[in-house]
């Protein structure tokens, strides 16, 4: 008779709030099954069965990427979205956190990203820094001391002085909280604006797999996820 192995059930809880940490920063048509009742057993079973299997085929290199699975494609909402949910302490831990700091030092290298995340922060998509709907950020990072704007093109081009009328929006609000501002552009291309910097996907995608320690098969799920993100927006 074959033998299932045993579920890891710490593990699965852990599975279980690192999509809970995503779900409700991806908006849009991802696939919906249709409703179905599992028995308890046959769902442990099941999870076994599967586990054995990822593992096999992510050390031969044949796993299919899951954020194409999610049906993420080159959308720059849901894109933007996915990378918020990712870079959430709650959904990687100190893997989520690494992996924005190295982003915001290849964008902003003259600030220590690393201290100042680990003082705590949060992260806000479509953000509107003065209430003004026009000037909608695509993603906000608000720390203890300063307050980030990053403006995500994937297709699309830049509206007509967008970077700096978002620079200014985001100026007026982190005048009023008494924060540093910043804006940067993350796009296949650089930006337009002397004193707005920017960095390409690549960049996202190198500062992912160097948010992750230790080798493959040691990685949490979490973490298997942020490299599979980085593998994903590659070659945006």
């Amino acid at each position: 008779m074959k033998q299932h192995r045993q579920i890891n059930l710490p593990e699965v809880a852990r599975l279980q709030e690192a999509f809970l940490a995503l779900r409700p920063l991806v908006r849009g048509g991802l696939p919906r099954a249709p409703k179905q009742t599992y028995h308890l057993k046959n769902l442990e079973s099941a999870f076994g069965e599967l586990r054995t299997g990822l593992s096999q085929a992510r050390d031969e290199g044949g796993l299919v990427n899951p954020w194409s699975i999610a049906g993420l494609k080159r959308d720059e909402v849901r894109n933007a979205a996915a990378l918020a949910g990712i870079w959430l302490p709650e959904f990687g831990g100190a893997a989520s956190r690494r992996f924005l700091a190295n982003v915001l030092n290849a964008a902003l290298p003259s600030e220590e990203w690393s201290e100042e995340l680990a003082e705590g922060y949060r992260i806000e998509t479509e953000f509107s820094p003065i209430g003004d709907i026009s000037d909608r950020v695509d993603l906000v990072i608000e720390s203890q001391n300063h307050l980030v704007g990053i403006e995500v093109k994937i297709d699309a081009t830049l509206g007509h002085q967008q970077l700096e009328r978002y620079s200014a929006s985001m100026d007026r609000r982190a005048s009023i909280t008494g924060k540093q501002s910043h804006v940067f552009l993350l796009a296949p291309f650089a930006s337009p604006n002397s004193q707005t910097p920017s960095i390409t996907w690549r960049e996202i995608s190198r500062s992912a797999r160097a948010s992750v320690e230790g080798r493959l098969r040691h990685r949490s799920f979490a973490e298997h996820l942020i490299v599979s993100f980085g593998d994903h927006v590659h070659a945006f």
